[in-house]
């Protein structure tokens, strides 16, 4: 991810030898860069109206009383969201980056913005790991997305890139005009 260019896959996605699923989702965000998408998760995303901006499908919205303003890391995002035609709740848990990557490395990446989390059931079950990460280019940026669905089938990895790449076309969108007003 912070190797210049592009991998193998870097939207779809493909059953693992343990049966876990890999799912890979990238979107252009003109425009904008990634201060922008790390402001929409760190302060704009902040309710329910504010997740439904982001996607029709996205149904519940409140963060957890670890949220510390301007940041997401730390904090637990509980929502609900369809995916395909199944209300998922979820628990998503945000971390810092640098307890998996070397972040002194990110500049000479360009990457601008990563977020790294765990996503739980409301009963505590793992059931994914993500990575959002951005890299700014000439354009605006580019995110990356990468997900690690435990114990998940193919129809599920479809129904999640589906969802994840009608909610980051649309943030890449609005993103950019928004930022604009709100700062």
């Amino acid at each position: 991810m912070l190797a210049p260019g592009y991998g193998p896959l870097e939207t779809g996605f493909r059953v693992q030898p343990d049966g876990n699923v890999y799912a890979c989702t990238y979107t252009r965000f003109p425009y904008a860069k990634g201060k922008m998408v790390e402001w929409w998760f760190g302060s704009f995303l902040h309710n329910t109206q504010s997740y439904k901006l982001w996607h029709p499908g996205h149904t519940t919205f409140v963060w957890d009383e670890k949220k510390k303003p301007g940041t997401c890391v730390g904090a637990t995002h509980i929502s609900e969201e369809y995916l395909g035609d199944q209300v998922v709740p979820m628990r998503i848990r945000f971390y810092d980056p640098s307890d998996i990557f070397d972040v002194s490395k990110f500049k000479k990446a360009q990457i601008s913005c990563a977020l790294v989390a765990e996503i739980k059931n409301p009963q505590g079950k793992n059931f994914a790991l993500f990575l959002h990460m951005v890299r700014d280019t000439s354009f605006g940026c580019e995110m990356r997305n990468r997900f690690w669905l435990i114990g998940s089938n193919e129809e599920s990895a479809r129904h999640l890139l589906k969802h994840n790449l009608e909610e980051m076309g649309s943030l890449a969108e609005f993103l950019p005009g928004l930022y604009l007003r709100e700062n």
